[in-house]
């Protein structure tokens, strides 16, 4: 009876640790839990709710709303569904973001896990987006130095608050499109049907959808030529979270888009990602 006792004592986790052997505290644990849906969803559902009320506020006009093509893409895709998402209905234009929430509960409700959100791990996952985009911004300063700039386009005439709700909005609904979704897709592709190496699958898989997301921005001057500045930042910049999405999970790779493209509208100039 006494070795019993002693056995499950031996056998509980000792205090702030998991189960499975990794501290909540320690870099293992941090990076295991800032891939959960739960602090992904703690993450990214305040900037689709800044973005939802960027819609309401500041991106309304008189020939309808103002939207990035991702998120248009989505409310298409509903539309194809059977789902009326009309393209200028304030209502029909928070499915895509309800649709991510529902997503990432489902995905939290799959796992089994517990549904206690680990606060820590979300500010370190907010220091990480931040961190992560400097060197996006450092080579963004560098390609608009070797190439002249193009325009901002309809960004131009925004306020600021306009400009940060477009801003985020591409973040999650461009990392959701060409990374979440994309990859997952042809990582499907690569591996299930053609058989793959995991390495080689995920690596083109980064490739195609960097290509991919280089090709959904406009890549062309008001004069129709070709804006190399762009071609090479739109590809560096979608090899960039690719990798990061591979590695850090849908949440950093949302958010640092996201953090790197109000920085560059708010702070820097062109170009935009």
């Amino acid at each position: 009876m006494g070795r019993r006792k002693a056995a499950r004592r031996g056998s509980a986790p000792p205090s702030g640790e998991k189960a499975g052997g990794d501290s909540i505290l320690s870099a293992s644990g941090y990076f295991e839990r800032s891939k959960q849906p739960l602090e992904i969803l703690a993450l990214v559902a305040p900037l689709i709710v800044l973005y939802e009320i960027g819609l309401v506020f500041a991106l309304r006009t008189q020939g309808g709303t103002l939207t990035n093509s991702a998120h248009e893409g989505l409310l298409r895709l509903f539309s194809s569904l059977g789902i009326d998402a009309g393209r200028f209905s304030l209502p029909a234009l928070a499915l895509p973001g309800v649709g991510v929430i529902v997503v990432l509960l489902v995905w939290q409700v799959l796992s089994r896990r517990a549904w206690t959100l680990h606060i820590p791990t979300v500010g370190g996952m907010m220091v990480e987006c931040v961190l992560f985009s400097l060197p996006l911004l450092v080579a963004a300063q560098i390609i608009t130095r070797i190439f002249p700039p193009a325009a901002m386009g309809e960004m131009e005439g925004l306020g600021t608050f306009g400009k940060v709700a477009m801003s985020v909005g591409a973040g999650v609904y461009e990392e959701l499109v060409f990374r979440m979704v994309l990859i997952a897709l042809l990582h499907t592709l690569f591996v299930d049907l053609l058989r793959w190496k995991e390495s080689w699958a995920l690596g083109v898989a980064v490739i195609v959808a960097a290509v991919l997301f280089t090709l959904y921005h406009p890549l062309r001057l008001s004069s129709g030529a070709l804006d190399l500045r762009r071609v090479v930042f739109f590809l560096a910049a979608g090899s960039a979270f690719g990798v990061l999405y591979v590695v850090r999970g849908f949440g950093i790779a949302a958010g640092t888009h996201a953090w790197y493209d109000v920085a560059v509208v708010v702070l820097l100039a062109p170009p935009d990602a």
